[in-house]
C-alpha cells in the first residue's frame, strides 16, 4: 500500500507538471503545512489538527501495547509459575489456550502429525501450569488487548499517511483550481484489503 501510495505522488507530479513542488513536500512532512503557506489557514488547520489526533492515537496505542505485555508477563510468572524471560510469541499463545505445559504436550501427542513431536516442550524452563482457567482466560484477554493496542498502532501509522495524501491533493486541487486540469480524488473502502485511493484528470 505504502509503495503504491508513493508511486502514485511521483506519477501525480509529472502529469500535472505544476509549480507546487514547494507545498507539496511541505504537505508531505506535515498535512497543513502547504495549506499554511498558501495562506488558505482554514484548511491548514483542519489537516494539522487531524494528523496531530493521529499520532497521539499511535503514542497511545504503543504505550497500551506495552503496558498489556507487560502485564500479562507478569501475571504468568505470578498466577503459572512460568518462567517468562526471552520466550518466543508461540510459547505466549499456548499459555493462553493450555493449562499447563503438560496438557499441551498431551495435546501435541495425539494429534498424530508429522511436526507434532517438534512442538512438544521438553525444556522444563519451558514449564508452566495456571492456578485455574480463569487466571488462564485473563491472561488470554491481556494477550489480546495487547495486540487490539498495537493494531490501533498501525491504523494510525495508515492514517498518518493517509492525512499526507489528502492534504498533498488538497495543494494539487488549490494549485489546479484556476487552471484548465481538474482534479478528482477519492478513498473507496476495499472488503478484504483495507482501502484504495482513486485519482483521475479531466481537461476544462
Amino acid at each position: 500500500m505504502y509503495r503504491k501510495l508513493i508511486f502514485t505522488f511521483m506519477l501525480l507530479s509529472m502529469v500535472t507538471q505544476l509549480s507546487a513542488k514547494g507545498e507539496l513536500m511541505r504537505s508531505l512532512v506535515f498535512p497543513g503545512w502547504g495549506e499554511l503557506k498558501m495562506e488558505e489557514t482554514k484548511r491548514a488547520k483542519i489537516f494539522m489538527a487531524t494528523d496531530l489526533s493521529i499520532i497521539a492515537t499511535y503514542l497511545l496505542g504503543k504505550s497500551f501495547n506495552r503496558w498489556y505485555i507487560d502485564k500479562y508477563l507478569a501475571y504468568g510468572a505470578l498466577y503459572a509459575d512460568a518462567d517468562m524471560n526471552g520466550k518466543e510469541y508461540a510459547y505466549i499463545v499456548n499459555m493462553s489456550n493450555y493449562n499447563s505445559m503438560d496438557d499441551y504436550n498431551h495435546s501435541m501427542m495425539i494429534q498424530h502429525n508429522a511436526n507434532a513431536f517438534d512442538d512438544i516442550y521438553t525444556d522444563q524452563e519451558y514449564n508452566w501450569e495456571w492456578d485455574s482457567t480463569a487466571d488462564r482466560n485473563k491472561f488470554n484477554d491481556l494477550r489480546e488487548n495487547s495486540l487490539i493496542a498495537e493494531k490501533i498502532a498501525e491504523f494510525a501509522v495508515a492514517g498518518l499517511i493517509l492525512n499526507r495524501v489528502a492534504s498533498a491533493i488538497d495543494i494539487l486541487y488549490l494549485k489546479n483550481s484556476k487552471s484548465n486540469l481538474g482534479l478528482n480524488a477519492f478513498v473507496i473502502p476495499e472488503k478484504n484489503d483495507g482501502v484504495s485511493l482513486n485519482i483521475s484528470f479531466s481537461f476544462k
